[in-house]
């Protein structure tokens, strides 16, 4: 994840915010709600069908973690994505989430570094 910022159109890291939220956003449903959580700064509830298209406000946070750690929960905790900066990682989880945004940010990151909490990429 490194690299991503450092593209100069940043079509790479669009297309990772753009598949994880359109996940997160599917897997709530209509009438769902997110946590969107920033590590000591204001966190957020919110529908996100109502963030993000045209006319409306964008996302409260992105799923890459810039700078701080960044999560995103369903209420009920089933699903969700945990971005760790320092390791440079993102961690989607939930069964729901990962049938429809795994493949296509495997697409963008590449491996993943671990599977279910074992290694079986390189860091």
């Amino acid at each position: 994840m490194a690299t991503l910022p450092d593209e100069p159109d940043y079509e790479r890291l669009d297309r990772l915010v753009a598949v994880v939220e359109q996940g997160l956003s599917s897997c709530v449903g209509p009438s769902g709600t997110l946590f969107a959580l920033d590590w000591q700064h204001p966190s957020y509830r919110f529908a996100p069908q109502e963030v993000g298209g045209p006319g409306q406000p964008a996302w409260p946070l992105s799923p890459y973690p810039d700078g701080d750690y960044y999560i995103f929960l369903t209420e009920d905790f089933r699903i969700g994505s945990f971005g760790h900066p320092w390791e440079e990682s993102l961690c989607l989880f939930g069964g729901e989430l990962l049938d429809v945004a795994a493949t296509e940010v495997d697409k963008v990151l590449g491996p993943p570094i671990r599977r279910s909490g074992k290694a079986v990429g390189p860091a």
